[in-house]
């Protein structure tokens, strides 16, 4: 059955039309469902490798017939467009560090922290990001042998401890 839309024959009822292109999986599930909340049934191009968190752009696409719903659905839902410009050195979309989110940007001015009294600050050019899913601040610079000087604090710290649980039993062993 060829059924067309308003007596025009190049568009079909049944023809998939994209909707929104280059979005993020977790943007185009979040798109997807809520069209299919309204009524409006959608699909998406590369459902299983774009949320994979992969360097892949999924593409939403709903049946032509539906296309003016879909669209008044979504003209009231902004979703941050993908930026192609955030590679880190290794040539990999910079992604976060707690949730794996892309949804990453520069941040610059003061890191809130857990440790009271502690401030950080992020500079501009500085390696400071904020993740805008899970509201999360990460430094992606590694600084080298930044853990060694805790370390040696720690073994110092157990290996006195120790020594001196083995002084002290020995000198309970002559009351």
């Amino acid at each position: 059955m060829n059924r067309r839309m308003n007596g025009n024959p190049g568009e079909e009822l049944d023809k998939l039309v994209a909707i929104r292109s280059g979005l993020d999986g977790h943007q185009a599930q979040m798109l997807k469902l809520n069209l299919e909340g309204q009524g409006v049934p959608a699909f998406l191009a590369n459902d299983h490798t774009g949320s994979l968190n992969f360097m892949t752009s999924t593409d939403l696409y709903v049946k032509a017939k539906d296309w003016r719903a879909a669209e008044a659905a979504l003209s009231t839902i902004e979703v941050m467009p993908r930026r192609p410009g955030a590679i880190d050195p290794d040539g990999e979309e910079y992604s976060c560090r707690h949730c794996g989110s892309h949804r990453v940007h520069p941040f610059v001015g003061e890191v809130p922290t857990v440790i009271p009294f502690v401030r950080l600050k992020a500079e501009a050019g500085g390696r400071w990001f904020h993740c805008l899913e899970c509201d999360s601040y990460f430094n992606d610079g590694r600084k080298r042998f930044a853990g060694m000087p805790i370390a040696l604090a720690w073994s110092a710290l157990m290996g006195a401890l120790a020594l001196g649980i083995i002084f002290l039993i020995n000198w309970l062993k002559y009351l």
